[in-house]
């Protein structure tokens, strides 16, 4: 038997593990409508661009470490909230704030 386990994350909790932060790239479709997708990290230290798969294994290291996960769990999959479009609220657009991460044990 396979028992999936999701894991919701804050964008903020995501950044502090992967020691950088969400570098979104955004798209205005129309007056009313954003597409907002992640691009990349960015490192704290160095400023150099992360990929999101190098981050997010951090991510994953960081969880293992600290017994989130358990040490024999090798694989893992994500979802960014990359790629949704917006509606313009007020005079501002609210950027997704949820990362999920997900494995099999």
């Amino acid at each position: 038997m396979n028992i999936t386990t999701i894991i919701e994350l804050e964008n903020r909790e995501v950044e502090d593990m992967a020691r950088g932060r969400l570098v979104f790239a955004q798209e205005q479709i129309n007056e009313n409508i954003v597409e907002t997708c992640v691009e990349c990290f960015e490192s704290e230290d160095t400023n150099e661009e992360i990929s999101t798969e190098d981050a997010m294994q951090r991510v994953f290291d960081h969880l293992k470490d600290v017994g989130v996960i358990p040490s024999e769990v090798e694989d893992f999959s994500f979802e960014m909230p990359s790629c949704g479009q917006l509606k313009k609220a007020e005079s501002s657009y609210d950027i997704p704030q949820k990362v999920i991460l997900t494995y099999m044990s």
